[in-house]
C-alpha cells in the first residue's frame, strides 16, 4: 500500500501553487524539496526566458533498463467562469476542482509517491529510475526540449499527462506553416483590366488545400489541414493587394514531413496555374517542430502497464492515438525513448472549474509502483 494521506497533501499543496505558464518557479522549488527529501540529487536544467526543468535518478544495483517518469509543471491560463478559487482545491466526493487538478498535478503528485514509497520500503532496484519535471508544455515545450538537448537518456518513458481510461501509444504530429501568394498591384479604379489581385489567388488556393489528401494511418487516422489565419492588401492605400499570406495549421501523421506537405501545397498551386506566384515556408520557431510517432504495442513497457492496470482497476486499458501534439513528441522522435502517456485524469481540462477525480490519482500512482516493480525489480 502506498501512502494515500501522504498522497493527497501533495496533490493539494501542488494545486495550491500558481505555476501558469512562465510562472513555474515557485512549483520547482516546492517539487525539488520534495525530491531532496526523498534523498535524490536534483538537477536544475536551465533555459533562457522560462523556468528551470527539473531531472534526478534513482539508480539501481545493476545495469538494467532506465525508466523516465516526466511530467509538466505548468498549467494554462485562468478561464473565466470558476466558481471556486483556483487555487484553493474543493472536493467534492471524488472530484478536486482547482486548474491543474487534471492537467496534471494529479500526475506529478502520483509519481512522486511512487517514487517516496519505493525508497521508503528499500525496494532493490535492477535498473534506475529517472524523473523529470518540466515548464512550459503549454507553450513550446521548451523544458522538455532543453532536456533532451541537455543529453538526458532513458530506454523507455512514461509521460503522466492526462489519459487514465485511454493510454495513448502514439501522436499527430504538427506545423504550422507560412504560404506567401503573390499578385500584380495597380490601381483599384482600373481593377480587374490592371493588376491581379493575390487576395483572390489566396482564396482559390486555400480552397484547395483543404481539399488535399493525407497519409491515413491504420488506427491513428488522417492528418488535417486548415487554414487558420489569412491577411493581405492594405485597406488605406487605393491599391490592387499585391500579396497574400496564409496561415496553414498542418496535423501530420507517421511519414508525413514537412518537405511532402509544401510539395502538395506547391502542386495545388500549379494546378491553378499559381506555380509561380507561392511561398510555402514553416513559421519560425525557437524549437522544432513536433513530428507524428507511434510506438508498438508490443513493446514490453506497453504490456506491463496495461497488466498493472488491470491489477489495480481490474478493468482492461485501452490503447489509442491522440489526435494532438504534446512533450510525447520530443521525447519520441528527438530523444529516440518509447514513451507511453498515460496518467490521472479528470474533466474541463484548459477551461473553467477544471476538476480531477482523487480515485485516479491514487490508482495511476499504484499501477506506477507495480509497473516499476515489474520492469526493475
Amino acid at each position: 500500500m502506498l501512502n494515500y494521506e501522504r498522497l493527497m497533501d501533495t496533490y493539494l499543496n501542488l494545486i495550491r501553487i500558481n505555476s501558469i505558464s512562465g510562472n513555474e518557479n515557485e512549483l520547482a522549488t516546492f517539487i525539488a524539496n520534495k525530491l531532496t527529501h526523498i534523498g535524490l540529487n536534483v538537477e536544475w536544467h536551465n533555459r533562457e526566458n522560462i523556468a528551470p526543468s527539473l531531472y534526478a535518478e534513482l539508480k539501481g544495483q545493476d545495469n538494467g533498463p532506465t525508466l523516465l517518469m516526466i511530467g509538466h509543471m505548468d498549467t494554462v491560463d485562468i478561464m473565466n467562469g470558476w466558481e471556486t478559487n483556483p487555487f484553493n482545491p474543493v472536493i467534492e466526493g471524488d472530484k478536486v476542482y482547482g486548474l491543474g487538478a487534471c492537467d496534471m498535478k494529479g500526475g506529478i503528485a502520483a509519481i512522486l509517491e511512487c517514487l517516496e514509497s519505493i525508497v521508503e520500503k528499500g525496494i532493490k532496484l535492477n535498473g534506475n529510475i529517472a524523473v523529470a519535471f518540466v515548464p512550459d508544455e503549454e507553450l513550446l515545450s521548451r523544458g522538455t526540449y532543453q532536456l533532451l538537448q541537455d543529453g538526458i537518456k532513458a530506454d523507455m518513458a512514461i509521460m503522466a499527462e492526462c489519459r487514465f481510461n485511454e493510454a495513448a501509444i502514439g501522436f499527430r504530429g504538427r506545423y504550422s506553416i507560412d504560404v506567401t501568394v503573390y499578385g500584380k498591384t495597380g490601381h483599384a479604379s482600373k481593377y480587374p483590366y490592371v493588376g491581379e489581385s493575390a487576395i483572390i489567388n489566396a482564396s482559390k488556393l486555400a480552397i484547395e488545400i483543404e481539399k488535399l489528401p493525407t497519409i491515413v494511418h491504420p488506427i491513428m487516422g488522417g492528418g488535417t489541414w486548415c487554414i487558420r489565419h489569412i491577411e493581405g492588401g492594405i485597406k488605406s492605400t487605393l491599391n490592387v493587394p499585391d500579396n497574400c499570406k496564409l496561415f496553414v495549421d498542418r496535423y501530420t501523421t507517421p511519414d508525413e514531413t514537412f518537405e511532402k506537405c509544401k510539395n502538395q501545397i506547391l502542386g495545388a498551386a500549379q494546378k491553378l496555374g499559381l506555380e509561380d506566384r507561392v511561398k510555402v515556408e514553416l513559421t519560425p520557431k525557437e524549437v522544432p517542430y513536433m513530428e507524428a510517432f507511434a510506438i508498438s504495442e508490443e513493446h514490453p513497457l506497453v504490456g506491463i502497464l496495461q497488466e498493472k492496470y488491470k491489477k489495480v482497476t481490474k478493468r482492461e486499458l485501452t490503447l489509442g492515438y491522440d489526435k494532438s501534439v504534446c512533450d510525447s513528441n520530443f521525447l519520441v522522435r528527438i530523444g529516440n525513448i518509447p514513451t507511453i502517456t498515460f496518467g490521472p485524469s479528470g474533466e474541463n481540462m484548459h477551461q473553467a472549474n477544471e476538476y480531477g477525480y482523487i480515485s485516479q490519482v491514487k490508482a495511476s500512482s499504484e499501477i506506477y509502483f507495480e509497473t516499476i516493480k515489474a520492469l526493475l525489480v
